[in-house]
Order: C-alpha cells, then structure tokens, then sequence
C-alpha cells in the first residue's frame, strides 16, 4: 500500500472514531438529560396529583366518592396540571391491574405503554383513605421527547455523515501534498538505480524533514556520480598503466632476447660479441631498475612512516654528496641554501623526495647551467623548492606528471633511462608526509617544483 493511502485511512480512522465516539458521547448525554429532567417533571406532577386527589378524598371520607365526584376531581386536578397530562384515571382495588395492588400505601410506580402511536408513562399511586383504597393513574405523554431525541440523533447522522466526506477529502487532498515529494524522491532514487547519477532534488516544502531528505538523496546522488568518476578514472588509469608498464617491459626484453639470440644463432667477433653483451647488460639493469622503482612505488602506497625531527642544514650537507654524482654526469651545476630550520620528516624519505626532484631538474636542464635547491619559512611552515632554468612543461601536461610512466618527452627520458616512474615515487613520499608536490613551470624559461614541511622546532639533543 502507498504510503499516501496508509496516512490516509489512519487519519480517516482517528477522525471517523473521534467524531463518532464523541458525538454519539454527548448526544447520549443530552437526550438522558432531556430524558431524566422530564421524568422528574412527571414525578413531581404525579405526586401533586396524588397530594390533590388525597385532600380531595379526606372530604368524602365518610362515604364512597360516586363517579361524578371523581371525574370533578379528576378534572380540577388535570386542569392545575400541565399539557404533558393527558388523562388522570381513579380505579379502586377491585377494577385496577393485579400488578399494582402489590404497592405499598403512598407508594408510586411507572412504566412506558404504548397508545394510539403515543409513547406515554403510565404513572400509578396507590392512596389509602378512610374509607377505601384509591388508585390514581396519570398517563404523561413523553412522545415529544421520543421525537426531539430522534430528531438528534438523525441531525447527528447526517452532520457526522457530512463531516465524514469533507474531512476525508481534505485528508486526501493533504495526504497527496504532503507525499508528492515523497514521490517525487521515489522517482529520482529510482533514477539513480539505473545508473542516471548526479540528479538534483529540487523540492520546496515548509517541512523541515522533507526539505533535508531531499537536501540529502540530492547528496548521495552527487557523491555516487563523483565516486563513479573516480573509481572510472582510477580503471582507466590502471589500464593506462599496465599498457604502459608492458611497453616497457617489452622494449628492453626485446632487446636482450635479439642480442641473445644474436650470440647464439651467428658466429660473431669478439668486439660484436663485447657490445651484445654489454647491450644485455645495460637492458637488464634498466629492468632491474623499474623493478626496484615499481617496489617502492607500491611499498609507499602502503607504508606507515616515523617522522623525526631532522636539520636542514644537514639535510643539504647530506644532499651535496649524492648530488655530485648527477652533476658531473649531465654537466650541470647547483646549489643547496637551506635556511636553518627544524622540520617533522622522515630522513631517508625526504632524502629520497629531493634526490629524485634534483634528478629531473638535472635531465630537463642544458648544459653548464644551474639548479637551485632552497626554503623559505613562514609561520609553522617550511616550503622547499627545486628550480631549474631547463625546457619547462607545457600547462596543459602539468597535472599528468605524477601519472606513472608518463613522460613529456619521451625520446630524452629514454635516452636517460628513465621509466616515468619518478615523480609517482614523489607523490607518494610527499603524501607520506602529509604535503603536495606543487608545480611551477613556463615552456622554454624553466620549472619550479615545492612541497611543505612542517616546523619540528628545537632540534632533540
């Protein structure tokens, strides 16, 4: 059952018992009040009676009362009474009901009879006299009261009857705005289960609960769109990367499989058979280099390091020493200035970070120029750059350097060994340590790479 329909026939539910129960409570309540006030009223009329016929009957209490003195009695007593009495009868103990002979002396009785469609209240007063016992009868005519009671009762049918159709079509009307947007969430949720992401909820309502439901599937929708793109681009960038990773695998392997072959298959001199083996050699290190690479690239991913407070100024000391080999092998030169700061890291790590950023700046550089490795601090923080004066790197390729295998320009790397696998190692060490590489660069004027490092104050002795 729809959720509308269910509120719709609980809330009928409670109106119809609510306004039935109650109303039938106070109609109940206002006829047995006109009922018993009447009954009262016929009481104290009937026991006037009786006090009048019993003055009346002490004058003849010497004799029998003849019929023509009980009709004047009977008639000045109806005339003192009200119009509800219709008829006053005198009956002695011979002629009246063996039932009522059985009251006490004084003692009045009464009971409902019906006569010609009258409801009346027969009303019964046994009277001892002198001379004989009497029995007044009054009959009271009740039908008015019958009539006013069921004309309440048919007022009331008919008001419950017309409340019951106007407040069943407001509740059903209500019941439909209130869950439209129920349906209208229904609907966009049902979209999103086949796949239609990033749909918006638009719903205007004064209720608090709905407004934030919507406010939320809204949220949920776009979460799930941004999820799926991601998860999207991280299949494609694993397809990427394992197109990439075959390919380079495939070139030195091809190439350590033809010179092998080469020194099986030919009877070569001994300078051939020199330079075979020394092309062997120097594609086997090249595997064994992306083999180390990749390690560390996946040991990154899913390693947890101890930071430790370490001097720059002896981070740069240590630098200078495995920097000297890549300047004499590419004949370019640098500089390490190092502010004396303390910083949180990991030594081999960030060793590791800045060897491999100087190693680019290195290959991206012309001969017999500069690199330049410093910091600048501010407040808690220390921003380390690695600057080169080289080719520099077009705008649009910035955001796809850290990508394994991705290479700008792929005929220098390969002439330098390299795999593209550099700057992924930096991004992960630089994520280790809770920092971005950030990229600067310009074609033709150069690169400027940085990341933050937190303050570790004074140096631990």
């Amino acid at each position: 059952m729809k959720l509308s329909y269910k509120f719709f026939c609980i809330a009928y539910i409670i109106v119809l018992l609510a306004t039935g129960v109650g109303g039938m409570f106070i109609i109940n309540n206002v006829n047995n009040t006109l009922w018993n006030t009447q009954i009262e009223h016929v009481q104290t009329t009937v026991n006037y009676a009786a006090e009048s016929f019993s003055a009346f009957a002490d004058i003849f209490s010497y004799g029998d009362i003849s019929k023509t003195q009980k009709n004047s009695i009977i008639r000045q007593i109806k005339d003192s009474l009200d119009n509800t009495v219709t008829d006053i009868e005198i009956y002695t103990s011979q002629n009246i009901k063996i039932e009522y002979t059985k009251l006490n002396d004084n003692e009045c009785d009464s009971q409902f009879v019906k006569k010609d469609n009258l409801l009346l209240m027969e009303s019964v007063c046994k009277i001892n006299t002198e001379s004989d016992v009497y029995y007044l009868v009054v009959y009271s005519d009740l039908t008015e009261i019958q009539k006013q009671c069921s004309l309440f009762w048919r007022n009331y049918g008919i008001v419950v009857f017309g409340l019951s159709l106007i407040s069943g079509l407001l509740l059903f009307v209500s019941t439909k705005k209130i869950t439209k947007p129920l349906s209208t969430l229904t609907q966009v949720t049902d979209e999103i289960a086949l796949g239609n992401y990033g749909k918006k909820v638009s719903i205007s309502s004064s209720d608090y609960e709905i407004t934030n439901l919507s406010k939320s599937v809204s949220s949920m929708s776009l979460a799930i769109e941004q999820k799926m793109k991601e998860i999207k681009e991280e299949s494609e960038k694993r397809n990427i990367f394992v197109a990439d990773f075959t390919h380079e695998m495939k070139t030195p392997m091809t190439a350590i499989i033809g010179y092998a072959q080469m020194l099986n298959s030919y009877d070569l001199s001994e300078t051939e058979k020199s330079q075979a083996a020394e092309a062997i050699y120097r594609e086997a290190k090249r595997l064994e280099k992306l083999s180390l690479q990749l390690l560390d690239l996946y040991v990154y991913q899913n390693e947890n390091v101890e930071m430790e407070k370490l001097n720059l100024i002896e981070i740069g000391t240590q630098l200078k020493s495995t920097l000297k080999y890549l300047s004499e092998k590419y004949d370019v030169f640098y500089s390490i200035d190092f502010e004396r700061e303390v910083v949180y890291a990991n030594s081999v790590l960030l060793l590791s970070l800045l060897y491999n950023l100087a190693d680019n700046a290195f290959k991206a550089s012309e001969s017999q120029t500069t690199i330049n490795i410093y910091s600048k601090s501010s407040n808690d923080i220390v921003r380390i750059f690695v600057e080169d004066k080289g080719r520099g790197i077009a705008k649009e390729n910035i955001k796809l350097l850290t990508e394994p295998f991705y290479r700008e320009d792929k005929s220098r790397s390969r002439k330098f060994g390299g795999a593209g696998l550099g700057l992924s190692l930096c991004k992960e060490i630089a994520s280790l340590h809770n920092t971005d590489l950030c990229f600067e660069s310009e074609k033709g004027i150069g690169t400027t790479v940085s990341f933050e490092l937190r303050k570790g104050g004074e140096e631990d002795e």
